[in-house]
């Protein structure tokens, strides 16, 4: 216990929030087997939290009975690409921005390169690969780490429906946070991403009219545009948005009744 103590005390005179292994053995001196055993009771008394492999979170004392990943996860995020650049996108991005109702329990980073991680804590991970000219594309940056921007966030999640869950996750998080969005924002966005970027605008703002929210987004599409899904993983069409070729799989009463709720 004395050694564990020894550990605690030099962190949080230092000023740590978080450490490696190769930290704790600097620390501690010993053997290899002989940190790990520190770390581990650590880890079971709670007053240290495992981020990732050979990464670690001192615990504040106010928190002890939580997660480091669900108290801090912009640091748990930092610690565990540290050297990589990444960004917490997604469903976790918008979960961090406050604008979903339930939480979110898989981490959504993503990064230029493809890591072997495959949890963050005990949340899943998934990782998303990205170009390094995109990566911090409407990004900001959160403690060692980013993250979306709100308009990225909901630009990629309509970029990627595979990725939000369901078309009713996105309508909820702009119904959320539509008057923050900054359409100027949207559309730069848009000429970024191309073709791609455009779907993800149209599925936006055809969301939006539907919902009656004020996106601030005035987009004409061709008649001669092909139709493209709101959810495209749903081949059911239940109406199509003639303004914008969007075909929906739910009906806009559908949707309004689940974002009221």
């Amino acid at each position: 216990m004395a050694r564990q103590l020894e550990l605690i005390d030099t962190l949080v005179a230092e000023g740590r929030e978080e450490f490696t292994f190769e930290d704790a053995q600097t620390t501690l001196g010993g053997t290899s087997a002989s940190v790990a055993n520190v770390l581990r009771g650590l880890t079971e008394k709670g007053l240290v939290d495992r981020l990732s492999r050979g990464h670690y979170a001192v615990r504040p004392l106010g928190s002890l009975g939580t997660s480091a990943v669900t108290d801090n996860l912009s640091l748990s995020v930092g610690a565990a690409f540290q050297g990589r650049e990444h960004r917490i996108a997604y469903l976790s991005a918008l979960s961090e921005l406050g604008v979903l109702s339930h939480p979110v329990r898989p981490v959504f980073v993503a990064c230029t390169k493809q890591v072997r991680l495959r949890a963050i804590g005990k949340r899943p991970l998934r990782v998303v690969i990205e170009r390094p000219e995109t990566i911090h594309l409407e990004a900001q940056p959160v403690g060692r780490s980013w993250r979306s921007s709100l308009e990225r966030a909901l630009f990629e999640c309509a970029m990627r429906i595979d990725l939000t869950g369901s078309v009713e996750r996105l309508a909820e998080a702009l119904a959320a946070s539509v008057e923050e969005v900054d359409p100027k924002k949207i559309a730069a966005l848009t000429r970024a991403f191309g073709h791609r970027g455009q779907a993800a605008e149209r599925r936006l703002v055809s969301l939006g009219r539907a919902l009656d929210l004020p996106l601030g987004l005035d987009l004409k599409i061709g008649v001669r545009r092909p139709v493209i899904g709101l959810d495209p993983r749903d081949s059911r069409v239940e109406w199509i948005d003639p303004d914008l070729r969007v075909a929906w799989n739910t009906t806009a009463d559908e949707l309004q009744a689940v974002v009221r709720n």
